[in-house]
């Protein structure tokens, strides 16, 4: 039933969930240094500190959302392994993947926003976005076939987390001619996430030899982080100091170094 469906649902979010607290912890981290600037009426500085920010979050989000989207099932076999509900919540993860990137954007805009004394522009578009959410949600009920209902709730929890994405950047851009540049932030790690993408074979693999999911996932992560942190900086991605701005970063950049990786 109905009840069934919005737990099957909610184990799903509660999942997509974990990537999107790892970039906001790391966003408000972020959020003194543009503060700062912004009060000193610097506003360049600013802009660069934004810019970093929104590289530092997609560094991890992006990654986070694709392997999540491949190796949706086998995460959801560790997490919740009820076989009945696995096909559903696992193709419902699939799909919210798309989410982590979209929230974790909004979600540094909200903060970037307030950091810059505009309290009441990411209330607005969080409003707006509500209602144009409900709009959606029940279009879809209305006219589509409600069989697919738990997939219409992943794809307002989308199209919420994108609209306030959208809506967040048009206020940046207005309060602090603030534009994104996107090569580098987003068009590289895409690439190297795709690559990183192959960990579904890897995971694939060992599970023949195996039949452990727990093990083969865990293999397959640590190799599909390997592979991301080699092809970011094969397609120089990342700076040195943008990469001692990530979690562990001064770890990353003598790896890097060791292993030739980093152009200086």
């Amino acid at each position: 039933g109905v009840a069934a469906h919005t737990g099957i649902v909610g184990k799903a979010v509660k999942v997509s969930n974990i990537p999107i607290a790892l970039s906001s912890a790391m966003a408000s981290a972020l959020i003194p240094g543009i503060s700062g600037e912004y009060a000193k009426k610097n506003l360049k500085e600013t802009r660069n500190q934004v810019a970093r920010a929104v590289k530092a979050t997609m560094l991890i989000s992006i990654p986070a959302a694709v392997g999540m989207g491949v190796l949706a099932k086998p995460v959801m076999l560790v997490l919740y392994p009820q076989k009945a509900s696995i096909d559903l919540s696992s193709s419902l993860l699939m799909v919210l993947s798309v989410s982590v990137i979209f929230y974790a954007v909004s979600t540094l805009s909200n903060a970037v926003l307030q950091s810059i004394g505009r309290l009441n522009s990411p209330v607005i578009n969080a409003a707006i976005a509500l209602v144009l959410q409900t709009a959606g949600l029940a279009a879809m009920i209305i006219f589509l076939d409600e069989s697919y209902g738990p997939y219409y709730y992943a794809v307002t929890i989308i199209l919420y987390a994108f609209l306030m994405c959208v809506l967040n950047g048009a206020a940046l851009r207005k309060h602090l001619r603030y534009k994104q540049e996107i090569g580098r932030t987003f068009v590289r790690p895409v690439l190297a996430s795709a690559v990183m993408g192959a960990a579904f074979f890897i995971y694939q693999g060992i599970y023949l030899l195996l039949h452990s999911n727990l093990v083969s996932l865990f293999v397959a992560v640590v190799l599909a982080a390997a592979i991301y942190f080699v092809m970011i900086l094969l397609l120089g991605a990342v700076t040195e100091d943008e990469m001692k701005m990530l979690p562990k970063g001064y770890l990353l950049v003598k790896i890097a170094r060791k292993t030739r990786l980093l152009r200086s």
